[in-house]
């Protein structure tokens, strides 16, 4: 498939399987946290997803003071032994029956803080392993298959481990995962040149430029900024409508809430992955109408999920809610590697992460109030009905500029 194509050069098929492990170990490691907070806090559990995506936010907005002047490998591979390590405090407190939430807090916003200096620095590796356009489309297409892929992995773990080892073991899985993806990017990024450092300021104003620098570069790219904007709405719904919602939720409606989870999980990532499939093998052409059509899937998706029973309309659902992933996702990719040149991606890649962990912090950190007021499900529904308004505001967005342009 037109998608595996840059498995066949060795340094991208190294630096792949590192994402792989990486993001599987995320994904599992988001799982556990939650898991583990739900039974000390119940649905105040929000809160520390809320200080999680805080510290992304908080990475992802300072981060570049690091990323743009280390060596990405080497920021790649510091962040995965330090999630590393902090992961396995979690799991020798638990051997110690010293798990606490004091403790869960700590390193939760300690490894969230790390975690968004990986893929900045990955996005701005890509190029130099993947210059010819075609493969680097290709590339792109099987790297955002990465975390579909951990979609289906992670949880497929839980599902597997549920029952073997105890939750707070999990974090022994998770320190694991990222070891051996230190171990893996190591193997390719140590023979890539020193990047060059492209500041034109030095002093204060390189720190500067490196913080609001992705964001000044967005002036004049509207289809863009739609894309920042709903995807704002679109990392909220996903944060309190299915990461923390339908914990939650299932907690209350189901037999066995975790293997359920798991399950649903695992099928959103089927359906990550087939849709990645399937675009990863044609033209990236009008991402406007992909952008929109993928808010609108995603908002229905979510909105669907309560009003049915049974893992089976768990999983239908949420695999029909999953096209929005690629369909998204693989859309931005390609505006922000044709829109700026790139020495600004990695600028503007932190830009976009920045947008979406502020999505998920201020959903998080809502989401106990409204559950509070409004019920779990009712609450799940409303935020799947912002994500498709969202769409349906950029349609109309973009029907109007281009009836203007035609008046003109």
């Amino acid at each position: 498939m037109f998608v595996l194509k840059p498995l066949m050069h060795r340094r991208i098929a190294s630096l792949w399987i590192g994402q792989v492990l990486a993001a599987t170990g995320a994904e599992f490691y988001a799982v556990a946290v939650v898991w583990v907070a739900a039974d000390l806090i119940g649905q105040d559990a929000g809160y520390l997803s809320a200080l999680q995506a805080g510290g992304l936010l908080a990475g992802s907005l300072f981060g570049g003071v690091v990323t743009d002047r280390w060596r990405h490998g080497t920021t790649m591979i510091a962040a995965d032994l330090m999630r590393a390590a902090l992961v396995l405090v979690l799991s020798v407190a638990g051997l110690c029956h010293a798990l606490s939430l004091p403790l869960l807090v700590a390193i939760a916003g300690s490894v969230s803080l790390i975690t968004a200096s990986f893929d900045p620095s990955l996005q701005a590796t890509l190029p130099s392993l993947a210059s010819d356009p075609v493969l680097r489309h290709a590339t792109n297409g099987l790297f955002d298959a990465t975390k579909r892929m951990a979609r289906i992995v992670g949880p497929s773990l839980i599902a597997v481990v549920n029952g073997i080892l105890p939750t707070a073991q999990f974090f022994t899985v998770t320190a694991a995962t990222f070891l051996l993806s230190a171990l893996a990017v190591r193997a390719v990024t140590r023979r890539l040149p020193i990047e060059p450092v492209h500041h034109a300021e030095t002093g204060a104003a390189a720190v500067i430029d490196s913080v609001v620098g992705g964001f000044r570069a967005l002036r004049g790219h509207p289809v863009v900024i739609f894309g920042l904007l709903s995807s704002l709405i679109a990392n909220g719904t996903w944060a309190i409508g299915y990461l923390l919602g339908m914990v939650l939720y299932l907690r209350q409606t189901s037999d066995d809430p975790l293997t359920s989870y798991g399950l649903m999980m695992m099928a959103y990532g089927i359906g990550n992955m087939a849709t990645n499939l399937i675009l990863a093998s044609m033209s990236p052409g009008r991402p406007a109408v992909r952008l929109v059509i993928s808010r609108i899937i995603f908002g229905v998706g979510i909105l669907l999920l309560p009003l049915g029973h049974g893992q089976v309309w768990l999983m239908a659902v949420a695999g029909f809610a999953a096209i929005n992933g690629p369909l998204g996702d693989l859309a931005m990719l390609h505006l922000l590697q044709t829109c700026f040149p790139p020495h600004r991606l990695a600028q503007v890649w932190r830009t976009y992460m920045c947008v979406v962990f502020a999505g998920m912090f201020l959903a998080y950190l809502v989401a106990p109030a409204l559950f509070g007021l409004f019920g779990i499900g009712p609450t799940i529904m409303a935020s799947g009905a912002a994500a498709a308004l969202s769409g349906v505001a950029g349609l109309g967005f973009f029907v109007w500029r281009r009836s203007v342009a035609g008046a003109v």
